[in-house]
């Protein structure tokens, strides 16, 4: 349909690939026995099943395509869990690839997923330990025919919900919850592009997309979330957001009411995990 948006999402579960990471490998087998440390996929699993598939497939708008990029060697046992994880969830589209040029593949994946008779198309970008909330893709829908009448002469504007969630992991095996007001981050920013944009969202740092195209920052209401841990590539830059103030014993609700998830179950399955 001509007014038609679509919404698309990408997401790189431990891919292995030239570019792409901030922290540095001397080879790709070097990077790939980092990304496949056993460990390292036990907890990144675990994030994966309860903080990032939940909101996903609670979406109140189910017209979405996530994409999931992974290695075509993404090891045992963790396949397994990940292809059970999203089996339920048919909006998301797993692609096992080789290792090669982190753009170019991103490119491929998501050019691939273009619908050309769309009005525009959102793309989105998440971590594995990442989330949106259940009415994202609703509001990127709602908000779009607003923020489009902004848009730069190629057809480019983006959207950023700014408010959200780092979920910090702690020494002692806690996660303690930051409610934040932010700029720019990655998780709850959505670029709306023409489909035959030969640009995608991975094309534009989140943090420089303000000086890329115009931009709309929203903070009504809790949108995303950020994991912070160990074993993330870059830190949350926690002196970048304005803290919003939620008692503790509120956070358990929100997290269930805005993306699905069950915090309890989360603590009780990390603390068994990591506990020293």
């Amino acid at each position: 349909m001509a007014d038609h948006l679509q919404v698309q999402g990408l997401c790189r579960f431990s891919f292995p690939c030239t570019g792409g990471f901030k922290k540095y490998h001397e080879s790709l087998e070097d990077r790939r026995a980092a990304l496949y440390a056993p460990k390292r996929l036990d907890e990144r699993t675990l994030w994966f099943e309860h903080i990032f598939l939940p909101p996903l497939r609670a979406q109140q708008d189910a017209d979405f395509t996530m994409h999931l990029l992974l290695g075509e060697d993404f090891p045992q046992p963790w396949r397994d869990r990940v292809e059970a994880g999203i089996k339920d969830v048919p909006q998301i589209q797993a692609h096992w690839r080789k290792p090669g040029d982190h753009r170019a593949i991103c490119r491929d994946v998501l050019w691939g997923g273009r619908d050309g008779t769309a009005k525009a198309v959102a793309e989105f970008r998440l971590d594995d330990d990442d989330a949106v909330a259940v009415d994202y893709v609703g509001q990127l829908r709602r908000q779009f025919p607003k923020v489009n009448r902004l848009s730069n002469a190629q057809g480019r504007v983006a959207l950023d919900h700014g408010r959200g969630i780092v979920l910090e992991a702690q020494q002692d095996a806690t996660i303690k919850p930051h409610v934040l007001n932010t700029h720019c981050w990655s998780a709850g920013l959505s670029v709306f592009l023409r489909p035959d944009d030969e640009a995608i969202v991975m094309d534009f740092p989140h943090h420089k997309v303000w000086a890329r195209m115009p931009f709309v920052n929203l903070t009504d209401q809790v949108m995303f979330i950020r994991g912070d841990h160990d074993h993330n590539d870059a830190r949350t830059p926690f002196g970048a957001g304005h803290p919003v103030p939620v008692p503790d014993d509120q956070i358990p609700e929100l997290l269930q009411r805005r993306f699905s998830i069950d915090f309890t179950a989360f603590q009780a399955d990390w603390r068994d995990l990591t506990a020293p």
